[in-house]
């Protein structure tokens, strides 16, 4: 039987090749064939839903690929805006150092000479 298995047909359907391997390893263990090919098709059903495919991971990729330019977009955002805040900050803290050498000036200024 499996001389009747071409090259083409394992790559057309691996998942019946596999349960085929699956029936044929527990039919050599003297598992009735049947048995064996209802084992492995509870086993290939059973996993079927809760295995990933790698269009299934390619997709997964893409999307937190997607996820991670808007974070990167989302955190130039907010670095130019800290910036700005930061910059604004440094210009009070300038003129609030102007006022404060005024002040003292004046002060000295003011204060009696001896």
């Amino acid at each position: 039987m499996k001389s009747a298995l071409t090259a083409s047909t394992y790559e057309a359907a691996p998942t019946m090749t596999d349960r085929l391997s699956l029936t044929n390893a527990l039919a050599d263990a003297n598992i009735d064939r049947p048995k064996a090919e209802r084992i492995a098709t509870e086993i290939f059903d059973a996993i079927h839903e809760n295995v990933a495919t790698k269009a299934d991971i390619d997709r997964l990729g893409a999307r937190i690929d997607q996820v991670e330019s808007r974070l990167k977009a989302e955190i130039r955002e907010l670095e130019l805006r800290l910036e700005g805040r930061i910059d604004r900050i440094v210009m009070r803290l300038g003129s609030v150092m102007v006022i404060l050498a005024g002040i003292i000036l004046a002060a000295i200024r003011y204060l009696p000479h001896s």
